[in-house]
């Protein structure tokens, strides 16, 4: 009988160690969360023309660099395609980029579907979620402010308001 309780501590010992070497190895190959202050992952999606557009040719042509996170299913999402499509009439010529990267849908219904909102911004298309997996984005809509530096320099979840995106543009335009 203490041979049977020594052995299932032992192995119960083990199972511990094993866990716990499996999840330090996963940890030290995960990828660092994007965050304020930190430079933003570089990525390269289609648009819905099928062109490839990488992030930081955006960013070395703008002084700002909007990245928002969406899906055409998500109520949040559509309340604020108002607020961008009046943000980006409203700085035509500034050096501001917004670019919208929509989450695992077809280009073709994510295509008709900006028609009919009129949205007149980048959409990119993140047929695999890998750049939102990398972006660490657990809810949507997710808006990244990033620098002429292309450091992350604000971060929204939800929806976001004309006047917030003004607040921030300001902020970083200096």
């Amino acid at each position: 009988m203490k041979k049977i309780f020594k052995l299932a501590v032992i192995g119960v010992f083990l199972t511990a160690i094993l866990v716990s070497t499996i999840f330090m190895v996963n940890a030290a190959t995960e990828k660092p969360a994007p965050q304020i202050n930190r430079v933003a992952p570089d990525f390269s999606l289609k648009d819905l023309e099928g062109n490839p557009v990488n992030l930081k040719s955006v960013i070395d042509n703008n002084k700002v660099t909007i990245l928002n996170f969406w899906a055409t299913w998500c109520p949040p999402c559509r309340a604020e395609i108002p607020e961008f499509i009046e943000f980006v009439k409203e700085h035509q010529g500034d050096q501001v980029a917004l670019v919208a990267v929509n989450l695992q849908e077809n280009p073709k219904k994510v295509k008709a579907f900006a028609e009919t909102a009129g949205m007149n911004f980048p959409i990119l298309i993140d047929e695999k979620g890998s750049v939102a997996q990398d972006y660490q984005i657990y809810a949507i809509p997710t808006t990244f402010f990033i620098d002429s530096s292309g450091v992350i320099r604000d971060k929204v979840e939800g929806s976001i308001s004309l006047s917030y995106l003004e607040s921030i543009y300001r902020k970083l335009n200096k």
